[in-house]
């Protein structure tokens, strides 16, 4: 199985933490798609990642090749209950078809939020995964700078 991440999961150290078996293959984007922040982790205690159709942006992430073992782990991490009404999970797992940066074009699994009312912003410690991840597998740097300027709970006036 094909896992594409875009969120704290492109940090290379976290990644090789939670999922030391499943290989990094390829820098991918998802097209007409954006990132969007619209569920509070309860771990976190910030706004998390997720992503929504959006025409003309694009989400860009990497994609893993997967064990049943480690997606079922995976799940566990991020509160996917395959078993479960999809509203009772705080992540539901989606196809979508992804390209590849050498133009090919693959589908994969991955993770999109179950929205949640007021889920605040993601805190700058939250968005140093996304960065760190981003910088490591070279995305474009526009794309990191859309990152690094995201508003996060630290900048909130209070």
């Amino acid at each position: 199985m094909i896992y594409f991440a875009y969120g704290s999961n492109l940090d290379p150290v976290q990644w090789a933490e939670r999922c030391p078996t499943s290989p990094f293959l390829a820098v991918a984007y998802l097209d007409d798609h954006r990132l969007h922040f619209p569920r509070r982790s309860p771990v976190r205690q910030c706004a998390v990642a997720s992503i929504e159709p959006y025409a003309g942006e694009a989400v860009w992430g990497v994609l893993y090749r997967m064990s049943a073992n480690d997606f079922a782990s995976l799940d566990r991490r991020e509160g996917h209950v395959p078993d479960r009404h999809p509203d009772e999970s705080r992540y539901r797992r989606m196809s979508v078809s992804v390209a590849r940066t050498d133009g090919v074009t693959i589908g994969a699994l991955t993770y999109v939020a179950v929205p949640a009312p007021d889920p605040g912003l993601p805190s700058a410690d939250y968005l140093r995964h996304l960065i760190a991840g981003a910088l490591h597998h070279r995305f474009p740097a526009d794309y990191v700078a859309r990152l690094r300027a995201m508003p996060t709970e630290a900048a909130m006036p209070g």
